[in-house]
């Protein structure tokens, strides 16, 4: 072997692709021998070199990015270029890094070895420079392709090649060279006039593979047959079976399923078709189909397949409605189908007729699964067409298999189903919620028509849901609960507890109708919400019959909280301030204890320390709006005061009318008998016509309520918010990361431990944990007959050997100090034993010391 290695370092010295190393180096790497027939291959193992290296990125090309330029070439060519990576000339600083040991000394690589992780981008790079501009030729790293659609042409291009790999100074391996073929063999596919197909040897090799024995040999039978996978027609089907096996926790049994399913997927790729090349110029169809358990597309062109695509459903993604199942198909073609799609009009056929009317709708009046997954397919040109099943190119063989994973490894394409909480309301009214729609029989049917597919015109719906019809593609399933859009469809059972929700501001017909148009529904519901409004005796006994009477108009202001104004009043002898933002008619309510301008001013201070200090402040000429000691206020903080007009109190009216507003929910809530402050709370998440509710024009998004509300609705809905929460979320891992560096977690304790507890009163004392608390990290410790809860890092355990009775303790204190006697050599196993008693057994690692009593 020593004289082979030795043989080689000569030539490759000869070749000028290595060269001795005298000085010292900063890097070694190891040497790795592969030995072939007459001689060896040396390699380097630049393990550690790789994980210092910055690898460049360059887009490393496939069969795929070459065949679609292939439409109408007869005559190919393939070049090979031999030992193509020590064509690149390393720079003098990377030649050093690539010194490595020999029996007979140091060398380093002059040339680009193997084995360094940057060289596969790099080489395909260089190659990709040195021809490019040279119509009719690609390069895949040192496999040349060569193609015409004459003799002529193609010799014309070759020429033009041999002298760019002239220039190049490229060695051609001559034996693998092959020119003026009607068909050649290239990256494992064979590429001919008619088409791309498989070659022959990858055919063999999957119709040879031995039946597998385990997990392992079934992987690499599936990474054989996933190489081919585009000339399958539904690959999903086929391998479904033999997946299962790969499911986890899954005990290996190969059954009569799994040898069916192996065979057939071993005769259907010896009878794959010849699948076209790709024309630019030619319209473009893609058939997709969706069953409960799988996702299957073709690409077509003038009806002959160019490529076919299939992949397994995942967990979360078998509970999508039907309708949902059928666009993800469209997304998992246009994803897969990327490169042939873009930029041009694609007809989609489908043999699910509601998607039609889908894409003719606003997005947003979809549910938010389908939101996101037709966001997906905006930047592709799509017109959806109606087929039915035995009419699509994808027949339907996905529905008849059954159920099976989707191994983490097997399809990369695989786009995974969205499992987000959006239903933020307490668990209690979500589980009330979905209960009831359980129980529901107009629930029940309107969920099993969304799973199942709706039927073909409206008279044969059930009398139940027939008013769904007109907007059934708006229709999802969530945990069992019925959305339209973002909207929940309440059951009718608690319809009626929606609507005094609904009307707990005691706001108006239009106003409550806002509202649930934001986030409930259910058919009939702006009737059900006049009829509950117009029969509130509360409404009706407080009803506003002052006339409106025109206001000074003000300056619209720039932002939130830029402009307020601010009022006084009294209502069963209870004196308030109300502050209102002129922006987003946002208000705030205090109590106060007297009306003194101090008074004022404390609950101003709170208000502006939680909102911002507004630029001017509005109010009436009362004598403690304007007392000096108010001016003195308002210009140490730097707030313009404007007074209203002594003949016109209107010139404040938006703080007149706010007033007039709370003092409307104040006096209805005490007769209901209700909470004001949740009253208050709906209030300011009422829309005003045609710009938002206050409370997203104040905190760019809407407040959580006691109505159950679509999670999508509660996010804040400007970019700066989304920005700073990244910011924040970025901030945290590097604090946490930091922060790590010296902490380490400490044991978890048990009921019964004794522990060193950390008071007020005393550093540390002892004591017993009684439980661990629901909260992290949280422990009740009982200690003199006092519970005290504290954290973990406040107690410390103590050793077993110090868990004796504390009685004791100054007693063998004591004891230790008098003079120790000889040891007693019949003690077998070094125990002593306490006063009380109880014997302690050393640890194992003290079993070779005499201990002394």
């Amino acid at each position: 072997m020593q004289e082979k290695l030795k043989t080689e370092l000569k030539h490759m010295e000869s070749l000028d692709v290595i060269e001795r190393v005298t000085e010292p180096s900063e890097w070694v790497n190891s040497m790795v021998i592969v030995e072939k027939p007459n001689r060896v291959r040396i390699c380097l193992d630049p393990r550690d070199l790789n994980k210092a290296i910055m690898r460049e990125h360059h887009p490393m090309k496939t069969v795929d990015d070459v065949a679609h330029q292939l439409s109408g070439a007869k005559v190919f060519s393939t070049l090979d270029a031999s030992s193509g990576f020590w064509g690149i000339v390393l720079d003098s600083e990377s030649s050093k890094l690539t010194t490595f040991n020999t029996p007979f000394g140091r060398y380093r690589y002059k040339r680009m070895p193997f084995g360094v992780s940057s060289a596969p981008e790099v080489f395909q790079r260089k190659m990709s420079q040195i021809f490019e501009g040279i119509e009719g030729c690609d390069v895949i790293m040192d496999d040349i392709l060569v193609w015409g659609k004459t003799i002529d042409e193609h010799n014309d291009r070759l020429h033009k090649v041999l002298e760019a790999v002239k220039r190049a100074n490229i060695k051609l391996n001559r034996i693998k060279c092959k020119f003026q073929m009607p068909e050649v063999k290239y990256m494992g596919h064979i590429i001919g006039k008619d088409g791309l197909k498989t070659a022959e040897d990858r055919v063999k090799s999957i119709a040879d593979f031995p039946k597998p024995k385990n997990v392992k040999e079934l992987q690499r039978f599936f990474g054989m047959v996933n190489y081919v996978g585009r000339f399958i027609k539904n690959l999903t089907a086929l391998t479904e079976p033999l997946r299962q096996l790969l499911e986890k926790n899954t005990a290996w049994h190969w059954e009569d399923r799994q040898q069916e399913s192996f065979d057939k997927l071993k005769k259907a790729l010896t009878e794959a078709p010849v699948l076209r090349y790709f024309n630019p110029k030619e319209e473009v169809t893609i058939s997709v189909d969706a069953s409960s358990e799988g996702l299957g597309a073709c690409l077509l062109q003038k009806g002959q397949p160019v490529a076919y695509a299939s992949r397994a459903l995942n967990k979360s993604e078998r509970n999508y409605a039907q309708i949902e199942k059928e666009l993800l198909a469209i997304v998992f073609a246009c994803k897969k189908f990327h490169q042939y799609l873009y930029g041009q009009r694609v007809d989609v056929e489908t043999d699910h007729k509601p998607l039609e009317s889908l894409f003719r709708k606003r997005i947003m009046t979809a549910p938010p699964r389908i939101q996101r997954m037709m966001l997906k397919v905006q930047n592709y040109e799509l017109v959806v067409q109606y087929k039915p099943g035995k009419e699509l190119y994808i027949a339907d063989t996905l529905s008849r298999t059954k159920s099976g994973e989707v191994p983490d490894d097997y399809d990369r394409f695989a786009i995974h189903g969205i499992s987000s909480s959006y239903l933020p309301i307490t668990d209690e009214k979500l589980s009330e919620v979905a209960k009831q729609s359980r129980n529901d029989e107009e629930m029940s049917l309107l969920r099993n028509v969304i799973f199942n597919g709706w039927p073909k015109t409206s008279s044969e719906c059930h009398y139940l849901i027939k008013d769904y019809w007109n907007f059934r593609e708006e229709l999802s399933v969530y945990n069992g609960i019925v959305t339209k859009g973002q909207r929940l469809v309440i059951p009718s059972s608690m319809r009626e507890d929606i609507l005094y929700y609904l009307h707990l501001g005691h706001a108006g017909i239009e106003k409550c109708r806002m509202r649930a148009r934001e986030v409930v529904y259910w058919p009939g519901i702006n009737a059900d919400i006049e009829q509950k409004v117009m029969s509130c005796s509360t409404c009706n006994r407080y009803k506003n019959k002052q006339c409106k009477e025109p206001l000074i108009p003000h300056s619209v202001p720039l932002r939130p909280w830029q402009k307020v104004g601010i009022d006084l009043f009294e209502l069963d002898k209870i004196s308030y301030v109300v502050i209102v933002d002129y922006y987003s008619k946002f208000f705030e309510i205090n109590e106060l204890k007297s009306t003194t301008s101090k008074a004022i001013i404390t609950k101003l201070r709170i208000q502006f320390a939680r909102h911002g200090i507004p630029e001017e402040l509005i109010s009436d000429n009362a004598p403690n709006l304007t007392s000096a000691e108010f001016n003195t206020f308002c210009k140490d903080y730097g707030i313009k005061h404007t007074t209203s007009s002594p003949h016109y109190p209107q010139s404040n009216g938006m703080a007149e009318r706010t007033v007039q507003t709370v003092k409307n929910i104040l006096k209805k809530c005490k007769e209901t008998n209700s909470d004001p402050n949740l009253a208050f709370l709906e209030y300011r998440n009422t829309p005003i016509e045609g710009i938002g509710s206050p409370s997203q024009l104040l905190f760019g998004r809407r407040t959580r309520s006691v109505i159950p509300t679509h999670g999508e609705l509660l996010n804040p809905n400007n970019k700066s918010t989304r920005n700073v929460r990244r910011s924040l979320k970025s901030k945290q891992r590097r604090t946490k990361q930091q922060y790590d560096k010296n902490a380490r977690p400490l044991t978890e304790l048990k009921p019964g431990d004794v522990v060193n507890i950390q008071t007020q009163e005393e550093p540390w004392k002892k004591g017993v944990v009684l439980d661990k608390r629901s909260e992290p990290r949280s422990y009740t410790v009982e200690s003199e007959g006092v519970k005290y809860r504290r954290n973990r890092r406040d107690l410390r355990q103590v050793p077993e050997l110090c868990e004796r009775d504390d009685n004791h303790v100054d007693d063998e204190i004591q004891h230790r100090n008098e003079p120790s006697s000889a040891p007693d050599n019949n003690s077998s196993d070094n125990a002593y034993r306490t006063q009380s008693g109880r014997a302690v057994h050393l640890p194992e690692k003290f079993k070779d010391f005499q201990m002394y009593k």
